[in-house]
């Protein structure tokens, strides 16, 4: 009987976790800003996002994939999201599809 070993998860590889967007003090002030701006426009105004959502390799802690978080007030989704595929997809799946042009969209 042959051993049959389902490959590892990405999850098992990788880690994701929401980090603030790269830029200096300045442009992240602005950001928060204008998130601010937008939220006493009742949203009439797009929001930029102020985190984003970052997998690492969980080996080295090397950045695999950068992505924007989306609406600042509710960045979770999107990490919600990206760790569903991690636990869904084997590693080599999960950076096709997120290096793909048209990548998914929650």
């Amino acid at each position: 009987m042959a051993d049959v070993t389902e490959p590892p998860r990405a999850a098992q590889v990788y880690v994701a976790g929401l980090e603030p967007r790269t830029g200096g003090r300045l442009v992240r002030s602005a950001r928060l800003f204008a998130a601010f701006v937008s939220e006493l426009a009742w949203g009439l105004l797009p929001s930029p996002s102020v985190s984003d959502v970052v997998v690492r390799r969980r080996d080295d802690g090397g950045e695999v994939l950068r992505v924007e978080a989306g609406d600042p007030t509710v960045p979770g989704d999107m990490l919600r999201f990206v760790q569903g595929q991690l636990e869904r997809l084997d590693p080599d799946a999960f950076l096709a599809e997120w290096s793909a042009p048209g990548r998914p969209n929650p």
